[in-house]
This record gives structure tokens, C-alpha cells and sequence, in this order.
């Protein structure tokens, strides 16, 4: 493993909706593990939503870059879904390009049930940003 990427990323438990200060970093990668779910589910989506403010505390509004998740388009609401396995276990990376977003961001994810009976389901996160602008981290 290089010793760059050791120096560079910043990796930490990530809790839905949570504000993330990215200042000094250009990217990042949101992993999201989902759970087992209750219902029968016939589908299930996980559904990540970026908000971006200038201020920790400020107004947030949708990411202005509709291109912020790589190889995918954010909607006008900076809301973007993916489909995984149904009896849940799935894990899904969004790979972000963070350069065009404001200082502090945050990712709402929720993972949604379609089919079953009264279907639910949970998952945890965990965020890794990278390209540092000061080295080491």
C-alpha cells in the first residue's frame, strides 16, 4: 500500500445526515452496508441525498453539481437511487467528486422498501474523503 494514501484519507463512521466539514478534501467515498430487513421486501434501494451549506450551521441546500456522485446524475433535489439485493446484506459505494461543493455537506441515506408486508430496513455508513490539499492528514 502506498504511504500517499495512508498520509491522505480521512476515515470515520458516518451517521445519516450528519454534517461533514470536507475542507481540504477533493473527493470521497460513502460506503453504506445495509441491514436484513423485516417485511419480505420485493425490492430494495438505497437512496443517498447530498446537501451542501457554506456554514456548519447554515441553510442546507442541494449539491449545485449534478455530477458530485461520480458516473451518476444527482436529481434537482441532489438525490440519487440504487438498487440492491432485496434480502439486504448489499453493500453500496457512492464514489463522490467533492471539488465543485461548498465547504460542508451533508449525506442523508435511507433505504428504501418496495413490496412486503410493512418492509423495513436499516444500515450503517462510513465515510472516507481524500484528495488532501495539506499533507499529511
Amino acid at each position: 500500500m502506498k504511504r500517499e494514501l495512508l498520509q491522505n484519507v480521512k476515515v470515520q463512521p458516518y451517521t445519516s445526515a450528519d454534517v461533514i466539514d470536507r475542507y481540504g478534501f477533493l473527493s470521497g467515498v460513502l460506503a453504506v452496508k445495509v441491514g436484513t430487513p423485516s417485511g419480505s421486501p420485493t425490492g430494495l434501494a438505497v437512496k443517498l441525498t447530498l446537501t451542501e451549506s457554506d456554514t456548519k450551521d447554515g441553510t442546507f441546500a442541494a449539491v449545485s453539481d449534478k455530477k458530485a456522485v461520480i458516473d451518476k446524475a444527482l436529481d434537482e433535489n441532489g438525490s440519487i437511487s440504487v438498487e440492491t439485493a432485496a434480502d439486504g446484506g448489499g453493500l453500496v459505494n457512492f464514489d463522490m467528486d467533492l471539488a465543485g461543493c461548498k465547504q460542508f455537506i451533508k449525506a442523508t441515506v435511507e433505504v428504501v422498501c418496495t413490496g412486503g408486508t410493512s418492509a423495513a430496513c436499516t444500515a450503517t455508513a462510513a465515510i472516507a474523503l481524500g484528495d488532501s490539499a495539506v499533507q499529511p492528514v
